[in-house]
């Protein structure tokens, strides 16, 4: 029972940090603007790195063994080092594009979005689409372009406890977008399936598995097996709704997605669509490695898979 309390403890405190630590960040982007968000982002990823000690370099012997190259590679530790930079400037400008409305037309200049053909190809049938991103840089970027082009934006987001009720959902909809909150369960399917039979666009990710094995699939994703959400191909299952991937290309000088052809699920077994979007997803990342955050706890937490 001692043991119990001390783990409850614990976990308090480590919430009570996560939201003084949120809290400050808060504050101090309210000080330096979105303009330099980014920037002071990037610095703190790089004090991240370097501060990283034995979990970087299992992260970085992890990462290195997915590209198929020796643990102690430079190439893989400039990699992860710039993933480091740019997801937690990523971190910093979603925060502050969420807390405080920000000029739409200076967010869209930082970002070029490619390939809306296959969106409008997507929704031409009108059952709407999925719009399924990865945890690449700012791809939050991508649905506040497309609604600020006149677009229909629904976005599942996560709440947290260390961030203020409605931190999400009040931002987004400050720029003419629909939050949804996942931790809804049931209700946030509903809708997710509303919106998409309204003909919207539903932005969302599934790149960071699922806590619980029994609420997702395993699949082998970049190198481990672990738990994958189902929820987004059951949506496109019921909805008869095509899935776009966005792809990440870079960072700088801006932002720059690509949306890639419509992915149509339901002709086989609701495994094998799951399967279908997690190595759309592998793909995009294997494609820019050193811009998807491998440092979220879900994918680092797995040990690699057995080499066939």
């Amino acid at each position: 029972m001692a043991d119990a309390g001390g783990v409850g403890v614990g976990l308090r405190w480590r919430r009570r940090l996560r939201r003084a630590m949120f809290l400050g960040a808060r504050s101090f982007l309210r000080a330096v603007g979105f303009a330099r968000a980014g920037a002071a982002g990037r610095v703190l990823g790089e004090l991240q790195y370097r501060l990283g000690g034995p979990g970087r370099r299992r992260m970085q012997a992890d990462m290195a063994r997915t590209l198929g190259r020796p643990p102690g590679d430079r190439a893989v530790a400039a990699m992860l080092r710039d993933a480091y930079r740019v997801n937690t400037a990523a971190v910093f400008e979603i925060m502050a594009m969420v807390d405080r409305r920000q000029n739409a037309a200076t967010l869209v200049a930082r970002a070029e979005v490619e390939g809306l053909e296959h969106l409008r190809e997507a929704l031409a049938a009108g059952r709407g689409a999925i719009l399924m991103a990865a945890h690449m840089g700012n791809a939050a970027l991508v649905p506040l372009c497309l609604a600020h082009a006149g677009w229909a934006v629904s976005v599942l987001y996560k709440e947290s406890r260390m961030m203020s009720a409605d931190f999400f959902r009040a931002g987004l909809e400050r720029y003419g977008i629909q939050g949804i909150a996942a931790n809804a369960g049931l209700r946030a399917y509903g809708e997710m399936l509303s919106a998409l039979k309204q003909g919207r666009i539903v932005f969302l990710m599934l790149d960071q598995g699922v806590k619980h094995a029994k609420d997702g699939q395993v699949h082998r994703f970049l190198g481990k097996d672990m738990p994958m959400p189902a929820g987004p191909a059951q949506l496109a299952r019921a909805a008869r709704a095509p899935v776009v991937p966005a792809a990440t290309l870079a960072a700088t000088p801006r932002w720059r997605f690509a949306l890639q052809p419509p992915i149509r699920l339901g002709e086989a077994s609701l495994e094998s669509d799951v399967a279908t979007l997690v190595k759309a997803t592998e793909r995009n990342v294997l494609a820019q490695p050193q811009l998807w955050s491998w440092t979220q706890r879900r994918w680092r937490k797995f040990a690699p898979a057995a080499l066939p």
